[in-house]
């Protein structure tokens, strides 16, 4: 799957987790169903 214009989201669920490795981070991914959440958090 092809993700355009979402270098922003993949960037900073990139920083979240490099950042979980030192304290403990919680996330939460909203939105629509069918959207590509799911693939986001993979591809990340």
């Amino acid at each position: 799957m092809k993700f355009f214009d979402r270098e922003y989201e993949i960037n900073k669920l990139r920083e979240i987790r490099s950042l979980s490795h030192n304290a403990a981070q919680f996330t939460v991914l909203t939105g629509r169903r069918r959207i590509g959440k799911t693939s986001l958090v993979m591809k990340a």
